[in-house]
């Protein structure tokens, strides 16, 4: 069996992320459902209007015994099941070869990405608000393609007010270097938003000011996409697609990301 590097390297006792956040086993064991497939939106559809007009039956026998002749009377529960019934077949009809079954996707654990970002930024407004410049000061990487470091790379940010909560684009480049000799280098470049409470966020932002505060709280998602020349691995990356899922915390972000096969 092949030995990999751990993950994400021993920072010493001054690390302040929480051990159950960041793993430090060799691998991550990620159990991958087996392909699933289904005979078409037919039997989509009739599921979905199942499970709808037994939501609606409930709702009417309970409605029902409080009033007989309150608005979830039986005439008013054949109406609501009637029309749920009318909508679905209606959007039945904006289906694309509706009896065809299309394979779902899965995803499979591929490498766990560690960066760490520079103090200073710059800020650029664009809009009525500012977009955020920032570099990668030193990263490592490691997964079943390999491993190596993160050599250079910058990102992009803009914070998003949505209602109650915060949301931060981002947009980023990096540059990777693999440990094979000579080294292989790699484009990757990642998109993405985090997603949590104004308070929160602000709290997560800017070195030094979260050590209470737990990232995992805010949702933070990625696209990924890499690109290579070199013949070692241009055939395992350059077609390749991912998700990722992120944690950051001060200048520190962690990611998985999973290989969309």
């Amino acid at each position: 069996m092949t030995e990999f590097p751990p993950l994400i390297p021993d920072r010493g006792e001054d690390s302040d992320w929480d051990s159950t956040l960041v793993v430090h086993n060799h691998f991550v064991n990620v159990s991958i459902v087996p392909e699933r497939r289904h005979s078409g939106w037919e039997t989509v559809e009739r599921g979905w209007v199942e499970s709808k007009q037994q939501q609606a039956q409930a709702k009417g026998l309970k409605s029902q015994g409080r009033a007989s002749d309150g608005p979830f009377s039986t005439d008013a529960s054949n109406d609501v099941l009637s029309s749920i019934a009318t909508d679905a077949s209606k959007a039945t009809a904006f289906f694309a070869y509706p009896q065809m079954s299309i394979p779902t996707p899965q995803l499979e654990f591929d490498f766990r990405m560690r960066v760490l970002l520079n103090p200073q930024s710059a800020s650029i407004s664009v809009g009525d608000g500012f977009k955020k410049m920032s570099t990668f000061s030193e990263g490592t990487w490691s997964g079943h393609f390999g491993h190596g470091l993160v050599v250079n790379g910058g990102q992009d940010s803009q914070d998003m007010v949505c209602g109650d909560t915060i949301a931060t684009q981002v947009e980023a480049t990096l540059r990777l270097q693999t440990a094979d000799e000579p080294p292989a280098c790699i484009e990757c470049k990642l998109r993405g938003n985090r997603i949590g409470p104004s308070d929160l966020m602000k709290e997560l932002q800017g070195p030094g000011k979260c050590r209470q505060a737990d990232p995992r709280l805010c949702p933070y998602r990625i696209f990924v996409s890499m690109k290579t020349s070199d013949p070692r691995y241009k055939d395992k990356l350059n077609t390749g697609m991912w998700i990722g899922s992120c944690v950051w915390k001060d200048l520190e972000v962690v990611f998985d990301a999973y290989r969309i096969s």
